[in-house]
């Protein structure tokens, strides 16, 4: 976890691959959160899609173990070496090199897209200064 606001929080993914950001309410953890914290989660490559379904968030719940969800969302944010998508819902946005969405056309803003993903568990604490995360 790389940065906690009043109502979401802020993943940076290993080795630059990417940022997600969410509510708090998708965090499984029975402390407070503060930076430096290990998510565990599912996430899967993002396809754009011409034909959307109608995904079903429902099972986003802290209340049982984290489970992959297919959920659909808009690109926002398209540029040489990465790709922006805004969950449905309002369920946060995520941020990731190009070569983490697969599609046969050229990707542009506006585009609908759907990807695995599941709400985050707490699993442990880096123990390394803050700044360095």
């Amino acid at each position: 976890m790389k940065e906690v606001s009043a109502d979401r929080v802020k993943v940076h993914l290993h080795g630059r691959l990417g940022v997600i950001t969410v509510p708090k309410r998708l965090i499984i953890s029975h402390e407070a959160l503060n930076i430096g914290h290990e998510m565990e989660f599912y996430f899967s490559y993002i396809q754009v899609v011409e034909d959307p379904y109608d995904y079903d968030c429902s099972d986003m719940k802290t209340d049982h173990e984290i489970a992959p969800c297919l959920l659909g969302g808009k690109i926002v944010q398209v540029n040489d070496t990465a790709i922006e998508v805004a969950i449905m819902n309002d369920l946060g946005t995520i941020g990731v090199p190009r070569r983490w969405a697969f599609t046969p056309v050229t990707m542009e803003e506006g585009q609908d897209v759907e990807f695995y993903f599941s709400c985050m568990k707490v699993i442990g604490k880096r123990d390394i200064p803050v700044e360095s995360i």
